[in-house]
């Protein structure tokens, strides 16, 4: 019997004393589940077809319902088939990460002769500010955000390197290859976490709310709205890598 995460979704929400009416009159309008792929370039052609929620005027604390977050997307992810599903983690911008992330899909690919491998990467923190897009680094200020002494430059980077072979260390298969949108065109996934979306919100708030203000419910609706484009938006990447361990994915990093 096929199980229907969404629907269960909505029905456990629907049972909170604080469910909002909203989401019991758009339950039966949720589509159905994405149909699962087992190799990694039609997941992505998948991916990119299905939507990202990026027009919200508000979002609450906690994500309660999957209309406020890329449900359909991840149900995607949930349902892969492929051999090779694979988790990392990042939640600092000095982290190893990136290098981490490179270093493994390179691996799989060109050692293991595994080219379907899937990387999930689940990213929150100060990491996560690196998914958000130039209009919301100048609407709220990010920098402000950002710990002294680091950058985000080089993981919103695309690949700058000319060589695509894999031993040339200054190519896209090296230094010039780990910035967020260089691994997203090799495949990687990239998570982002609604509670440090929230948190972010809460700390532009203190420092006075960037150009715009607003309560925090706004500003973590803005926020959201300019995280990545191909990114999928959560409510929590623990909980996230969880229901993907729950589907089969081992977390590597």
């Amino acid at each position: 019997m096929t199980i229907d995460r969404r629907r269960l979704l909505v029905a456990a929400a629907s049972l909170g004393a604080a469910a909002p009416f909203h989401a019991l009159a758009r339950s039966a309008l949720l589509p159905p589940p994405p149909e699962p792929q087992d190799n990694l370039p039609e997941l992505s052609r998948q991916l990119a077809a299905l939507p990202r929620r990026r027009q919200f005027a508000t979002i609450p604390r906690v994500l309660d319902h999957p209309d406020l977050w890329d449900d359909a997307a991840f149900e995607a992810l949930v349902g892969f088939r492929g051999r090779r599903k694979m988790l990392g983690a990042g939640a600092d911008l000095s982290g190893h990460w990136p290098v981490e992330a490179q270093n493994l899909i390179n691996s799989e690919v060109f050692s293991f002769g595994h080219p379907d491998a899937l990387l999930v990467m689940a990213l929150w923190g100060e990491a996560q500010l690196a998914l958000y897009d130039a209009a919301a680094w100048t609407r709220f200020d990010l920098a402000r955000l950002v710990p002294a002494g680091e950058t985000v430059s080089a993981l919103q980077q695309p690949s700058t390197g000319s060589s695509r072979h894999h031993q040339d260390e200054q190519g896209a298969y090296g230094i010039a290859g780990r910035g967020i949108p260089a691994l997203q065109a090799r495949g990687v996934v990239f998570l982002a976490c609604h509670n440090a979306i929230w948190s972010h919100a809460g700390r532009i708030l203190a420092l006075g709310g960037g150009s715009v203000g607003g309560s925090q419910e706004q500003i973590a609706a803005e926020l959201t709205n300019h995280i990545n484009p191909r990114a999928i938006v959560t409510p929590s990447a623990l909980g996230a890598m969880a229901e993907l361990q729950g589907s089969g994915f081992s977390r590597i990093f």
